[in-house]
Parts: C-alpha cells; sequence; structure tokens
C-alpha cells in the first residue's frame, strides 16, 4: 500500500508510545499523508520491527525510530536530544505514551509510575522541544488522554502516597494532563504553537488488555467480562478508529491556530472537564510539576 495523500509532506511529527496501539495507527496515517515520523519506544527491536512496517505500508523512508524510557526524567532529556540531533525544527509533537499500573510503583525518580508517564513526561518533553516547534512554521502539540474524569483533583496526594486506586488512579493523572496542557495554551509559552488535548475513545490495546479486576472500582467489579468483550483482540481496527482524533489534530486545516481546545473521539470541540478549569489549581500543579522536572 503506498500513501493516498500528500498534504503532510515536508512535516516532521513525533508521535511518543507509538510502537502499538493507538500511537502506532496515528503514526501509520500521517506517514501516509507524506510527513517524516519518529515514533518512541521502549524497546529497540520491537521498534526497529514498527518502523519497517510503516515504512512499508506508506511506500517511503521517512519513518524513524528513538528509543526512550518516559517513565524516568533521564530517558525523557535522553528523547528530546536524540529529537534535537535529528531535525531543527518539529511542525507537531503528539504526546501519546500512557500507563495504566495495576499497583503503586515507583521509578528511580521516586515518582509515582502513573504520575511519572502521564503527567511528568508529556509536560517535560513538551518544554524541551519548545524551541523545535517554535521553529517550525505553525508548530502544534497534541495530548492524548483517556480514562474516566474524576469529578475532583486532589493535589494534596498527587504521588498517590495514601490512595491508589487502579484505573481511577490512571484516570486522574490523564486529567491532571490535560489540566497542565490547558494551562499552558493559556500561558502562550510558544509564541505560534497551538496546544490541544483529544480524547480516542475506546481501543483494543496492549494496555486496556492488560487491565486486572483489582484494577476497577469494587463497585464495578462485576462488570469485568464485559469490559474484557469490549477490548477483546480485533486485529487493530479498534485503535484505528482511535486514532482519528490525534490525526485530525495534527493534519487538519479546520484547526490551525486553534488553541487550549478539546477535542471528542469524533474530532467534535467540546468542554473541558470542570475540575481543571479552576485557574488556581492549574497554575498550582504547574508549580508542583516544574519543581519535579528542574530546569529545562
Amino acid at each position: 500500500m503506498v500513501a493516498t495523500s500528500s498534504d503532510m509532506v515536508g512535516k516532521t511529527v513525533l508521535v511518543t508510545g507509538a510502537t502499538a496501539g493507538i500511537g502506532k495507527h496515528t503514526a501509520r496515517a500521517l506517514a501516509m499523508r507524506g510527513a517524516s515520523v519518529i515514533i518512541t519506544g521502549r524497546d529497540v527491536v520491537r521498534g526497529q520491527a514498527c518502523v519497517a512496517e510503516l515504512s512499508a505500508a506508506c511506500g517511503h523512508d521517512r519513518v524513524h525510530l528513538c528509543c526512550a524510557d518516559m517513565s524516568q526524567l533521564a530517558g525523557v532529556r535522553d528523547l528530546a536530544a536524540q529529537v534535537r540531533s535529528r531535525c531543527s525544527s518539529l511542525d507537531v509533537l503528539i504526546n501519546n505514551a500512557g500507563v495504566a499500573a495495576s499497583e503503586r510503583r515507583e521509578t528511580p525518580d521516586g515518582l509515582e509510575l502513573n504520575v511519572a508517564v502521564n503527567v511528568v513526561a508529556p509536560h517535560l518533553l513538551t518544554s524541551l522541544l519548545e524551541p523545535l516547534l517554535t521553529a517550525a512554521p505553525a508548530g502544534r502539540v497534541i495530548a492524548v488522554t483517556g480514562g474516566e474524569h474524576p469529578r475532583h483533583l486532589d493535589l494534596e496526594d498527587l504521588q498517590s502516597l495514601r490512595t491508589f486506586e487502579g484505573l481511577a488512579t490512571y484516570s486522574r493523572t490523564k486529567l491532571l494532563m490535560m489540566a497542565l496542557m490547558l494551562e499552558r495554551a493559556q500561558r502562550a509559552l510558544a509564541a505560534g504553537v497551538t496546544c490541544n488535548v483529544c480524547y480516542p475513545g475506546q481501543a483494543s490495546t496492549t494496555m486496556t488488555r492488560s487491565v486486572t479486576p483489582g484494577m476497577l472500582p469494587r463497585s464495578m467489579r462485576w462488570a469485568f467480562r464485559l469490559f474484557t468483550l469490549l477490548v477483546r483482540e480485533d486485529g487493530g481496527a479498534s485503535a484505528a478508529r482511535a486514532a482519528r482524533s490525534s490525526e485530525f489534530l495534527a493534519a487538519s486545516p479546520d484547526v490551525a491556530g486553534v488553541t487550549g481546545a478539546y477535542f471528542d473521539r469524533h474530532c467534535r470541540r467540546v468542554s473541558w472537564p470542570k475540575p481543571i478549569l479552576d485557574p488556581v489549581l492549574r497554575a498550582q500543579l504547574w508549580d508542583a510539576v516544574t519543581n519535579i522536572v528542574g530546569p529545562c
């Protein structure tokens, strides 16, 4: 199969966590449109196999791999250095990498794993790559969210030291990420760079298929069998559908210049979740995460 569109030719896109699932299908869609695509993953063999597969599908050799461990601050900084050495500008950054841990685990930096990957990593990577995004004619930052948005956010237990609740903790960290992306858009830290968030919808991925009954709230564990049916292996069909929202934000002229917006799985602009509309909470979170990552 060869590319049938060329509207992204000449553009460079970075998709984190793109060796499988929604990220892989996002990278494929953009490569098919002619973009030079950099994908990230932790495993070099798996990553190289993904590059070969995507290159064959899109009919060009502009798909590249940068290996990185997004759970560690040093890994994120190394990824940014790899990208800077490869290109002088970046048209699109898609913060897609995510994790849903089954139990509380700390990274070598002393961060709870969900917080490290879902909150700190995209914040740090975006900050480190701002010069490349600014150097592009119209840089775009996109973050992929997920889970069920909680009604409240408690910054007092950012590291889930008091309570860890499986998928609820995953959902909370995704909402924290959304708060940071909205705050970034409000602060307009990089002139001419837009920053938006999309919700991809439910999909069968390695992450969703690894969910265990214990990760669900006790009141919902009766529905685990139904959940497994919803995320059963489908050959990537649901992941391909879920990639449409991030592809839309990366490539569509309809969102040129749009920033600080949230889009649903149908690529429609929708309201932000109420808990992150509080500017004081967002500022406090920004300061807390900035203190964690240190100078950029």
